[in-house]
């Protein structure tokens, strides 16, 4: 795949992200016709509009883009539109992804703040609402936004988070992440390269072995908080065992860094410095790093426990 293309579908992503979703409730997509009220506020649901989608008729819905969400692990999608005379229609998205960790994936994909007014985690742009709780993560979608729409919005996530019964964990590899200088809100968690180089472009090809198997986590850091200057990056992967994530370390020094040797550090082209380490399941990898120093030491705080 060519970078041109892995760029494109980043891009593609985005603009899905304006319109997502999640299921929500219970222990079926069905629940959500519990839960989502027929009239709010004086919107009214369209009937033929209140769909279910799965693996294979997700196309019809995001056609071009329903990569993202299958990536994690995607199970379905419930889709409803709300309608009122001189407002804007309000569509709400909810994806079942299977697990607690996929949904909060797919959420740190286009999360730009730190907020937590909804469900395990929310962000709010104008007329749109983004949260994940649990297994499920939620869209609702209203443009142009009004005073009367953003209420109902609110109004919509709040009936929705609450029906949703239990919170769940995040992926245990978050935790390897260093709390200092850790930029929170970069945070990014998948399971396929290609999420990867959507934020840091790597390689054409997946010389770190990143897969359904392996858990991995992308983050800036600033030091001394400094939004002025480039943050460093930190990729941090959990492989299935030892030898695939040894494996994967030496086929990203040999593809990366072929130049490296002795330390676990190397400086490129534009001057920066990139280091890599693996130990035991984990490698790490740190890029854009000013000094050498900054980015064995980044990884160190990375490794040091493991």
């Amino acid at each position: 795949m060519t970078r041109n293309k892995l760029f494109c579908i980043a891009a593609l992503n985005v603009v899905l992200l304006s319109n997502p979703g999640n299921v929500i409730l219970g222990e079926t997509i069905s629940a959500v016709d519990a839960a989502l009220p027929d009239e709010l506020l004086g919107w009214r649901t369209v009937p033929d509009e209140r769909v279910v989608y799965d693996c294979e008729t997700l196309y019809d819905y995001i056609d071009g883009g329903a990569e993202l969400y299958l990536s994690y692990g995607f199970h379905h999608l419930a889709s409803c539109k709300y309608v009122q005379l001189d407002e804007p229609d309000i569509v709400v998205d909810l994806f079942d992804m299977g697990t607690s960790q996929n949904a909060f994936g797919v959420f740190s994909q286009s999360r730009e703040v730190i907020e937590d007014a909804f469900g395990q985690g929310s962000q709010y742009t104008e007329g749109l609402l983004l949260f994940w709780k649990g297994r499920y993560y939620v869209s609702i979608l209203a443009s142009p936004e009004t005073g009367r729409s953003k209420d109902a919005v609110f109004e919509l996530a709040r009936t929705i988070a609450s029906a949703i019964p239990d919170e769940g964990p995040l992926p245990d590899v978050l935790a390897r992440l260093p709390r200092e200088g850790l930029v929170e809100e970069s945070v990014r968690y998948f399971r396929h390269y290609i999420w990867l180089n959507s934020h840091y472009y790597v390689a054409d090809e997946n010389i770190l072995h990143i897969e359904d198997t392996t858990h991995a986590v992308l983050a800036k850091y600033r030091r001394d908080g400094d939004r002025g200057t480039e943050a460093e990056i930190l990729l941090v992967v959990r492989y299935p065992d030892e030898a695939a994530a040894t494996s994967a370390h030496d086929e990203f020094v040999a593809q990366y860094l072929p130049e490296r040797s002795g330390g676990p550090a190397v400086r490129i082209e534009d001057g920066t410095w990139t280091a890599c380490r693996v130990s035991g399941d984990l490698v790490a990898v740190v890029f854009n790093a000013p000094t050498e120093e900054d980015a064995v030491s980044l990884i160190g705080a990375v490794l040091e426990s493991n």
